[in-house]
């Protein structure tokens, strides 16, 4: 499956296989309410769900071979958005692990830069040559849970025979 939403599904079985430590749930789209407690361990204090937000693309012919042969480059801007929500009692200890959570994350994306595509194509190139993150201030919810928010963005290169 072609375009946003093959490269959505490539991205969504990369980052879930094998699980990245604490992420409990990864959406492809946004979901209606987040619910910390799917999926979640007995125990574990720390919890976390990633959208996958495809904010943008960009499409260019590339006449490789003259006129009536070449390729089409797509540039998705993708970003992974993480919400996190600890229940450790000290905020250090749920900025510890959600900063684990962000490295990791990291780690996988730079790990595979056609995340699993087998055919090189639908992911030509991902979260290269650039990873940005921005960050969310923590807050302590009223029952004294941390939260605390990220998005990670990258570009994802599809190539398509036209």
């Amino acid at each position: 499956m072609a375009g946003r939403t093959g490269v959505r599904n490539t991205l969504y079985e990369f980052i879930s296989n094998p699980p990245i430590p604490t992420i409990n749930k990864v959406w492809t789209s946004f979901p209606k309410r987040i619910q910390f407690q799917e999926n979640s361990q007995p125990g574990q204090l720390s919890r976390a769900q990633v959208i996958i937000f495809i904010s943008s693309e960009t499409e260019n012919r590339l006449a490789i071979g003259g006129a009536t042969n070449g390729w089409k480059r797509v540039d998705y801007t993708i970003i992974v958005q993480i919400y996190q929500h600890s229940q450790e009692r000290n905020s250090e200890d749920a900025m510890i692990t959600f900063d684990t959570l962000v490295d990791n994350l990291k780690q996988r994306l730079r790990s595979d830069h056609t995340f699993g595509d087998p055919t090189g194509y639908l992911v030509w190139q991902g979260a290269e040559p650039t990873i940005n993150a921005r960050y969310g201030e923590p807050s302590t919810t009223k029952e004294g849970a941390t939260e605390t928010f990220a998005e990670i963005e990258f570009m994802v290169t599809e190539m398509i025979q036209a």
